[in-house]
């Protein structure tokens, strides 16, 4: 592979091992040798988990989660870069009920998943003040006993993320706290018919089309568009 490509993949490998080293109780170093992809199936992301789980498996440390998800500014940076011109084909949203009734959009929301065209479903997730970007299919809806339900289906009108269906990505940001964490806390989504902010602060969802909302933006720093060439 080229040498600009061979260098943006062995420092997503070094992310990844480094991800996968935090909050190890031992020690550990971690030094990445090479890097074997295919071209025409590997995507950002992908060689962050496949690190991760490397590492993990070279250390014998089990780790629950289904897939790693990637929160990293550079990676995040990547995958928005990959959307740039294609349309939002669909999104699927996983909401909370009780008793045949849910609480207002960003309240109710626990997961959704981001459907572009000629790429695999992204689930984005919340977890305290940052947004996990997972390439996942959705899960089935299911039942939360005397807490409820969790409703699995297509974001709907009135709600702030069924507006964007249909429109093409034009550019992005990503939004990382002001305390200086290297994580992603939320992005700023540009579509033809206008900007997307979707983020996480303090396990809650923040939702709004246009600029990022006052209360969020006391903790929230936007980092340059990624179009300029900016990361």
């Amino acid at each position: 592979m080229a040498a600009s490509a061979a260098g943006e993949h062995r420092r997503e490998a070094e992310l990844g091992a480094r991800w996968a080293l935090r909050g190890l109780p031992a020690a550990a170093k971690v030094t990445v040798t090479d890097v074997v992809i295919t071209e025409v199936d590997t995507s950002p992301g992908d060689v962050y988990e496949a690190t991760a789980r490397a590492v993990w498996q070279a250390l014998r440390v089990e780790h629950r989660a289904g897939y790693v998800g990637f929160s990293d500014p550079e990676i995040v940076a990547a995958w928005l870069k990959r959307m740039f011109g294609r349309r939002l084909d669909a999104v699927t949203e996983a909401r909370q009920w009780y008793e045949g009734r849910r609480r207002p959009d960003a309240e109710s929301l626990l997961h959704a998943w981001l459907f572009f065209e000629y790429a695999v479903p992204v689930r984005l997730h919340g977890h305290g003040d940052q947004l996990l970007l997972a390439k996942e299919d959705p899960y089935h809806s299911y039942d939360m006993d005397e807490h409820g339900e969790t409703r699995v289906g297509p974001a709907r009108p009135p709600d702030v993320l069924s507006g964007f269906i249909g429109a093409r990505l034009t550019d992005g940001a990503v939004i990382v706290g002001h305390d200086g964490d290297a994580v992603c806390a939320g992005l700023v989504l540009r579509f033809e018919n206008g900007d997307l902010v979707i983020g996480t602060l303090g396990d809650e969802w923040v939702l709004a089309v246009g600029s990022v909302p006052a209360d969020a933006a006391h903790y929230w720093a936007v980092q340059p568009f990624v179009r300029g060439g900016c990361r």
